[in-house]
């Protein structure tokens, strides 16, 4: 961990208020890092704990700001809770302090501070041109801000604002509270973890009881696939198969046949199915995968496939990635019922705290897999609930609810992430990340 800087300039006080401040400030990160234990949810302690450090510190204003990437992948800084003293005006609701971005807004320097763990703390009239003008806006005289980690993650950041006059910090007290950044980040990564817990808990559940009732259905299917296949070979060699029966066998075949591809399908979201992954070219396997995906599509849909150029491998077992690939290809195609066009673009995508991505990938080199429809679209509502096995807003005779499902299942058992974007009557797009394969 990097060091501490040395403390801002100005007027530190006498020996007794340097030791009353700092004890003040030792013990509020002593009772916010309580506080923080005793939460379940970061939201539910964050007011409490930034009134604590406040008056610990005696500063005007504590704030947090969270980080996101925005649409163009630029990592941006949105204010999210503060705490300000008796008679400070309150910039939560300002809409400058919303979607700054960090290297475009002139704050690049306090990016790279960030990346090695380091505080930006000082006095404003110190700090370069660039970043003067909004904090002067605000008042602020000096400053200090620690990075929240939520464990390898940038998450946010903790500021502490002094408007009346300039303030001085001690390495001690700047030591003091990253303690508390810590463990507010660590917070919030024991949260994140836990959903995502609680979310593969319920499809680890899920997958093992669409297993067991694929098995059990199978059997059925093949006792009465068995029995129409005995029945019809009895009717015709008794010569009583009429022609007008031969329709209402058909259909009955065809529910058979209708059942068995479930059955499949069921086996498949469960995993009934030992992993062969394999160092694959995506686009490759996307070609190769074109003609049942040209067949899938019908003629009304237009197919644009294209990719950058060396784009690295990925580790996943092939069949799985096919299954992907048709899936979502089905998806699309119901989705656009008049026509319309299906993109899908391979692309190398690489993810820095600096130069991130929109769908906020953790730091590393991804492949990226792009499906982009002219279709219907999505409400947000249902959008939110398209990864859960059994639902789907097709009709009974076009839709289990197991293809996205499944998609999910596959691409997070090889590490991967998935993000959606839609709107409702334009269209949607899946964007599937999976972890690159260093090249030889």
């Amino acid at each position: 961990m990097a060091e501490s800087p040395e403390p801002t300039r100005g007027n530190p006080g006498s020996t007794a208020e340097l030791l009353r401040r700092r004890d003040a400030i030792l013990g509020g990160v002593a009772r916010a890092t309580e506080r923080i234990s005793q939460a379940s949810h970061w939201r539910d302690f964050m007011n409490d704990v930034l009134r604590i450090a406040g008056e610990a510190t005696g500063v005007s204003r504590v704030y947090v700001f969270d980080f996101r990437h925005n649409e163009r992948g630029a990592l941006c800084v949105y204010q999210i809770g503060e705490w300000v003293a008796q008679g400070v005006s309150p910039q939560i609701d300002n809409p400058d302090l919303q979607g700054i971005e960090m290297v475009g807004g002139g704050f690049g320097r306090w990016l790279e501070h960030f990346e090695r763990g380091e505080p930006i703390v000082g006095d404003i009239a110190d700090f370069p041109p660039e970043e003067q003008p909004i904090l002067e806006a605000q008042q602020i005289l000096s400053l200090l801000v620690q990075p929240i980690y939520a464990g390898p993650r940038l998450w946010g950041m903790v500021g502490f604002d002094a408007c009346e006059r300039p303030q001085h910090w001690e390495k001690v007290e700047v030591d003091a509270l990253r303690i508390a950044a810590v463990a507010f980040g660590a917070a919030v990564q024991r949260e994140e973890r836990e959903a995502m817990l609680q979310a593969m808990q319920r499809l680890e559940s899920l997958g093992r009881m669409a297993g067991g009732i694929a098995h059990d259905f199978n059997n059925v299917l093949t006792v009465a696939s068995g029995s129409v296949e005995l029945l019809l070979d009895s009717l015709r060699q008794r010569g009583a198969l009429a022609s007008t029966d031969l329709p209402l066998v058909e259909a009955i075949q065809q529910a058979l046949t209708q059942g068995t591809g479930l059955t499949r399908r069921l086996l498949q979201f469960s995993r009934q199915r030992e992993d062969q992954p394999q160092d694959v070219d995506v686009f490759d396997s996307l070609r190769g995968a074109m003609p049942l995906i040209r067949q899938l599509v019908g003629r009304g849909v237009q197919l644009d496939l294209s990719s950058a150029p060396n784009v690295p491998k990925v580790r996943i077992d092939p069949v799985q990635l096919e299954q992907v690939l048709l899936n979502l290809v089905v998806n699309a195609r119901d989705a656009m019922s008049s026509g319309g066009t299906l993109s899908i673009r391979v692309d190398s995508v690489e993810s820095t705290l600096q130069n991130g991505t929109a769908d906020s990938l953790p730091v590393g080199r991804w492949v990226k897999l792009a499906f982009r429809d002219t279709g219907c679209g999505m409400t947000s509502e249902v959008r939110e609930r398209i990864f859960e096995p059994f639902f789907t807003t097709k009709s009974a005779d076009r839709g289990t609810g197991l293809g996205l499902s499944t998609v999910f299942a596959v691409v997070n058992g090889c590490g991967g992430r998935i993000a959606v974007s839609s709107t409702l009557g334009s269209g949607s797009e899946f964007r599937l990340y999976f972890p690159a394969l260093a090249r030889a």
